[in-house]
C-alpha cells in the first residue's frame, strides 16, 4: 500500500511538470500581435461599451461570451499576453483535469493523458490565443471527469448535477460548440446505464443526472437566441460556407492532424483514427459509447445533416479532446504492459510528441504571422503617425488592435483616394498577392508582409508609395 501512495506522488510530481511545460509551450505561443478572429472579438466587445451589450447587441459568431467580457474588460490595447490570458489559464489547467480523468486507469494512462494535452498542437494553439475554446475545453473535461466518476460509483450521496450543470452553462458561453460534447455526454451516460439495467432504467438515470444540466442548457441557448431574435441584423456570421464534402474533408483531417501532432495533412488519417476506436476497448480504453459519439458519430451527423462552415478544424474541438482521451488510455495501458504492446505504446506516444513539438515550434515561430509587425514598419518609417488604404474591410480590427497595442495613430482609409502614404492587403489560403500595386496615380512596393502557418493567423502583405 506505502508502494502505491509512493508511486501515486511521484505521477502526480511528474504531471505537474508536464503541466508547467504545457503552460510555457502556452506563453511562448501567445506572443505576436493578436490575429483576425482575436482582433475582431476584441473591436466589437470594446464597440458595445458594457458588459450587458455583449450578451444583448453583438449576436455574431466571433464573440465568445466569456471571453468577449474579458476583453472589454482588460481594452482594446491590452497587451497580447494579457488578452490572452484566460486561454492561457485554462488551457494550462486543462493538463491535470484530463489526467484526473485517465487516474482509474493506473499510472501510465495519467502520464500520457497529461503529456498528450499538454503538447497537442490543437491544445497549445487554441490554448494560447484570445478566443473561447480553451475555457470551453476545460469546461467539457471538468464535466467529462464529473461524468465518469458518477458513472463508477454506486453511492447516492455523490450527486454532481449542478456541478455538471454549471460546467455546460460555462461552456456554452465560453464557445458554443460545447453543445456537441453535451449530446455526446449524455448519449454516454444513457447507453452506459443500458448495459446495466436496459432502456428504462437508463432514460430515468441519464434524466436524474443531467435534468440541471438540460435546463442550464436550454437557458445559456435561449438567451443567445432570444438577443439574437432582438436585434434586426438577427445572429450574423463572419462567413457562412454551405456544405461542401471537400472542406468537410478539410475540416476533419487538419483537425487529427493538429490534435494528434501528424505535420502533414493525409486522407489516411481518416481511417487511421477510426482503426484507432475499433481497437480502443482491447487496448485497453474505456467510455467506449463516448469516444464513439465524439469521435465519429458528431462529425457523421454533421455531414448527414450538410451543415454550413464544416471546413474550421476547431469547429470539431470536441472530437480532438475524446480522441486525446482515448490515445491516452490506449497509450498509457500499453506502456504499463509488457514485451511488444509497452514498446508499441512507447513508439506511439513518442511519434505524436515529435510530430507535436515540430507543430508547435512552428507555432512559436511564427506567431500567428504576427500582424504587429505591420505596425512596427510603419511606425519606424513614419513616426508621428500615418494613413493606411486597408485593400479589404477585413483587415480593419486586426490593424485597429496592433496600432492600439503599439500607442501609434493609424488613420484607417477605406477609399483608395487621396493616396494614403501604406497599403496593407491580407489574403487567405490560397490566395495571392500582387507584385506591386498601382493605385491613385502612384505605385505601391511591399516593404513587409507574413505568411501564417498552422491552424490560426492570416497572411499580410504592407506596401509603401514610391516617390513620397
Amino acid at each position: 500500500m506505502a508502494g502505491q501512495d509512493m508511486a501515486m506522488r511521484q505521477s502526480w510530481l511528474a504531471i505537474a511538470g508536464i503541466t508547467l511545460a504545457g503552460l510555457v509551450l502556452r506563453l511562448l505561443s501567445a506572443r505576436g500581435g493578436l490575429w483576425l478572429d482575436e482582433a475582431w472579438s476584441a473591436r466589437l466587445a470594446h464597440d458595445v461599451g458594457t458588459p450587458l451589450g455583449i450578451f444583448l447587441n453583438i449576436n455574431h459568431d466571433n464573440s465568445h461570451h466569456l471571453n468577449s467580457l474579458w476583453l472589454q474588460t482588460v481594452g482594446l490595447g491590452a497587451p497580447s499576453w494579457l488578452a490572452r490570458l484566460p486561454a492561457i489559464v485554462t488551457g494550462t489547467l486543462a493538463v491535470p483535469v484530463a489526467a484526473m480523468i485517465a487516474a482509474p486507469r493506473g499510472r501510465w494512462p495519467m502520464i500520457a493523458t497529461a503529456i498528450l494535452f499538454a503538447l497537442s498542437p490543437i491544445l497549445v494553439t487554441m490554448g494560447s490565443e484570445a478566443r473561447g475554446y480553451a475555457p470551453m475545453a476545460l469546461a467539457f473535461l471538468t464535466a467529462i471527469l464529473l461524468v465518469d466518476r458518477w458513472l463508477a460509483r454506486s453511492d447516492a450521496a455523490y450527486r454532481p448535477q449542478i456541478a455538471i450543470a454549471l460546467c455546460c452553462f460555462l461552456g456554452i458561453f465560453s464557445q458554443m460548440t460545447m453543445l456537441f460534447g453535451i449530446v455526446a455526454m449524455g448519449g454516454w451516460v444513457f447507453f452506459a446505464l443500458w448495459q446495466r439495467g436496459g432502456p428504462k432504467s437508463a432514460f430515468t438515470g441519464s434524466l436524474s443526472l443531467f435534468w440541471p444540466a438540460l435546463l442550464a442548457t436550454l437557458l445559456a441557448l435561449a438567451i443567445i437566441a432570444g438577443a439574437a431574435a432582438a436585434d434586426p441584423r438577427g445572429f450574423q456570421f463572419g462567413s457562412y460556407e454551405p456544405f461542401d464534402l471537400k472542406l468537410f474533408l478539410h475540416g476533419i483531417i487538419e483537425m487529427f492532424g493538429y490534435t494528434i501532432g501528424w505535420p502533414v495533412n493525409s486522407l489516411w488519417l481518416l481511417p487511421l483514427v477510426g482503426g484507432a476506436v475499433i481497437v480502443a476497448r482491447s487496448a485497453g480504453a474505456s467510455r467506449m459509447a463516448f469516444y464513439r459519439l465524439a469521435i465519429l458519430a458528431f462529425p457523421a451527423m454533421l455531414a448527414l445533416l450538410q451543415s454550413g462552415n464544416v471546413g474550421h478544424p476547431r469547429y470539431y474541438l470536441v472530437a480532438g479532446i475524446a480522441l486525446l482521451l482515448m490515445l491516452g488510455e490506449m497509450t498509457g495501458s500499453a506502456i504499463a504492459s509488457a514485451g511488444w504492446r509497452r514498446v508499441a505504446g512507447a513508439g506511439a506516444l513518442i511519434a505524436m510528441l515529435v510530430g507535436a513539438m515540430v507543430q508547435n515550434i512552428e507555432l512559436i515561430r511564427n506567431r500567428r504571422a504576427d500582424p504587429a509587425i505591420a505596425i512596427a514598419v510603419m511606425q519606424q518609417r513614419a513616426p508621428g503617425g500615418t494613413r493606411v488604404f486597408l485593400e479589404r474591410p477585413t483587415a480593419d480590427a486586426m490593424v485597429e488592435v496592433a496600432a492600439a497595442q503599439a500607442r501609434y495613430p493609424v488613420t484607417l482609409q477605406h477609399t483608395p483616394c487621396p493616396a494614403a502614404p501604406f497599403i496593407l492587403a491580407d489574403r487567405y489560403k490560397g490566395e495571392r498577392f500582387p507584385a506591386d500595386i498601382t493605385l491613385c496615380g502612384g505605385t505601391y512596393r511591399p516593404i513587409a508582409g507574413r505568411i501564417a502557418t498552422g491552424m490560426s493567423g492570416t497572411h499580410w502583405r504592407l506596401y509603401q508609395r514610391q516617390g513620397r
